[in-house]
């Protein structure tokens, strides 16, 4: 599924996304917030659900090539996160959910 479908299917606020990144693959979702732990597990193009919300998190994000980070339960991104991400080109969205609504949500998609 187009990232842009999975925005809109969940009703994702987006803090960042171009017009490529739009077109990209999800192909699976992650839900950590141990930063050691989604480098290692995490898949290149998941969507990965967090309550990170700082720098740290999009260089994870882009060092694993995921297809974005959706920041959960209401976390708006920090101002050094944003530039980061709008200058790596990482996809950065939002949403008052939980990771476990938004999963469930999407239950058998993928």
């Amino acid at each position: 599924m187009k990232l842009k479908d999975f925005a809109s299917d969940l009703s994702l606020e987006v803090f960042v996304m171009d017009d490529a990144s739009a077109e990209m693959e999800v192909s699976s979702l992650y839900c950590g917030d141990l930063l050691s732990d989604v480098m290692a597990n995490v898949e290149p193009g998941a969507a990965w659900m967090t309550i990170q919300g700082h720098i740290n998190t999009v260089a994870v994000a882009q060092l694993k090539d995921v297809a974005c980070v959706v920041l959960v339960n209401g976390v708006v991104p920090e101002k050094q996160a944003l530039e980061k991400s709008r200058a790596q080109g990482v996809s950065l969205l939002g949403s008052p959910k939980s990771s476990a609504a938004l999963c469930m949500a999407y239950a058998g998609k993928f």
